[in-house]
């Protein structure tokens, strides 16, 4: 059905969609909305309700049908999100919206049923939030934009930003903007009311007469579909233009433009003066105006291409290459080398002492992976990786040597496994060029991905919001969990029915640890934790011990 809805579409580009609500009231429809919701990072976060996807799938197909009647009856109303403050790099917050999960669901119904139609619409120039587009698609057009003897003229850049452009969207003008496509009014009021539906903080409820909370499933594509115009703009004016008609424009004096969008954040690429870049800046500034939005004069600069600008994480500049030549080159930034070690530092806290060493290194190595694979696509990741090896290096063997009152001798001793350290079943990841192998992006002309071939993907982020520091609810334990293993071996010691052990050793990843008498009946729980009180168990026996350990609690407290 999606690939048809994106069909209609390419061939009628005026087309308006009609009778779309009732593929949001299918069942299958919304079957495939709660196994995407249910998959998604976050689908234990609760919205106002409380309600988490855990407790949803209890009674999962009694709330789908009522979920299912209600929009079939048109009575669905959504609820006010949450709103939580994400710290950024800067110091300051970012307002996270986090919808309930019924909502979520029916966003998520919503987006599958809109994506396709304006995939077909959506302009080259734009990477943000869309199925096969990702950060690295838009940092290499814009590298190979600026590589060749075409690329060379272009000079000046225009880094462009939104003020506030998730909370600032005109909602009737957005849709106004989803009316050019979709007929069908039932699934314009139910997106109103999604814009409506207003935010719960700290008990208190706020109206949302702008703005799409950011945090919503359907919000990045509403808010591509509200700068899609700008996209037009752009298209209409400087991008479509032949190579003939280009040459013709610097001949008169007049600049050309490269565009690349990626959400809110644009770069505009002038081959022509400072001045006619500025111009530029002011253009887009009035485009903007019109459409209810305003550019920042603070954060929307025109730099020269060898000083140098930053686009999505990535630091792009000019400079001399190896063989001489003036090249573009893509780098990390140095804020955020310095945020990776501020990361490495909170997560080598010497307050943290007391949590497990296999913990630490767990949580170490889930920063240094993510981060590291972000930015192995940059010209030169070696040089970057060498600059922080030895703070996660030494940071880790400093925790090591407070953990345990040693000296380092004793730690590089005890942990040292050749140019990293490590325990028997967990080793410290180390940024290097050889675990981390420099990539080249090539850039690819993409195709409308609901009508094409290829298999839809979408772009995990890299961020540092909600990255676990080690810290353990039972601080120890996965040491403990270790050294029961190394005393007890790996063969489950109860040996049940549906044991899957069977007197063979147990992999250390299906290895559980049992307490032989429940932790529940100690008055100490230290005492529950001993060695002795600990067995080596199969997934299978512990869920079996655990159900009559329950019921033998039970009886004793009646």
């Amino acid at each position: 059905m999606q690939r048809k809805l994106s069909q209609k579409a390419e061939k009628e580009i005026e087309h308006q969609f009609e009778n779309l609500y009732s593929l949001l009231c299918n069942e299958d429809w919304l079957r495939v909305a709660h196994k995407h919701v249910n998959t998604n990072r976050g689908r234990e976060t609760a919205g106002i309700d409380g309600e988490s996807m855990c407790t949803f799938n209890k009674d999962l197909e009694a709330n789908l049908g009522k979920l299912r009647e209600q929009l079939k009856a048109k009575t669905f109303e959504p609820l006010p999100v949450r709103r939580v403050y994400i710290p950024k790099a800067n110091g300051k917050k970012r307002p996270l919206g986090i919808p309930g999960i019924r909502d979520r669901i029916v966003q998520e119904a919503l987006r599958m049923i809109l994506e396709p139609i304006w995939e077909a619409d959506f302009s080259v120039h734009s990477y943000g939030f869309r199925p096969n587009r990702s950060t690295y698609d838009a940092i290499s057009y814009i590298g190979n934009r600026l590589t060749g003897t075409s690329g060379k003229s272009y000079q000046w850049v225009i880094e462009g930003d939104i003020t506030s452009y998730f909370d600032t969207i005109p909602h009737r003008r957005l849709i106004k903007a989803i009316k050019k496509r979709v007929a069908d009014r039932d699934i314009r009021d139910l997106l109103w009311k999604f814009l409506r539906a207003g935010v719960m903080y700290q008990d208190k409820f706020c109206e949302t007469l702008t703005g799409t909370p950011q945090g919503g499933i359907i919000s990045p594509l509403l808010a591509n579909i509200y700068l899609h115009a700008l996209d037009r703009y752009m298209e209409s004016n400087y991008l479509t233009l032949t190579k003939a008609v280009r040459a013709h424009r610097r001949e008169k004096g007049k600049a050309n433009f490269l565009y690349v969008r990626y959400a809110d954040d644009f770069v505009v690429l002038c081959n022509g003066t400072k001045a006619q870049a500025h111009e530029m800046k002011e253009e887009l500034s009035n485009v903007l105006n019109q459409m209810g939005l305003m550019l920042s004069e603070e954060k929307t600069k025109v730099t020269h291409i060898t000083e140098g600008f930053d686009f999505l994480g990535y630091r792009i500049i000019r400079s001399i290459g190896q063989n001489g030549k003036m090249v573009p080159k893509i780098h990390t930034p140095e804020k955020a080398i310095k945020r990776f070690r501020h990361e490495m530092r909170r997560v080598f806290n010497h307050s943290s002492i007391s949590d497990s060493v296999n913990a630490k290194i767990t949580a170490a190595n889930r920063v240094i992976r993510g981060w590291c694979q972000h930015y192995q696509a940059t010209s030169n990741p070696s040089a970057t990786f060498d600059k922080v090896r030895p703070e996660v290096f030494w940071g880790m063997a400093d925790w090591l040597g407070r953990k345990y009152e040693a000296k380092q001798s004793a730690i590089m001793e005890r942990f040292r496994q050749g140019d990293t350290l490590g325990t028997s079943t967990e080793k410290l990841i180390m940024p290097s060029i050889s675990m981390f192998k420099a990539k080249r992006h090539q850039v690819k002309i993409r195709h409308n991905p609901y009508t094409g071939s290829e298999q839809i993907t979408r772009e995990l982020l890299f961020s540092w919001d909600g990255l676990w520091d080690g810290t353990e609810t039972r601080q120890g334990w996965r040491d403990l969990r270790e050294e029961i293993m190394a005393l007890k071996g790996t063969i489950c010691a109860i040996q049940g029915p549906d044991c899957i052990s069977r007197g063979k050793p147990l992999h250390p990843s299906e290895v559980e640890i049992d307490h032989i008498i429940p932790r529940s009946r100690f008055r100490d729980p230290r005492a529950a934790d001993l060695p002795n009180n600990q067995q080596v168990v199969c997934t299978p026996c512990h869920r079996a011990k655990t159900k009559t350990d329950s019921k033998v609690l039970s009886r004793m407290q009646r």
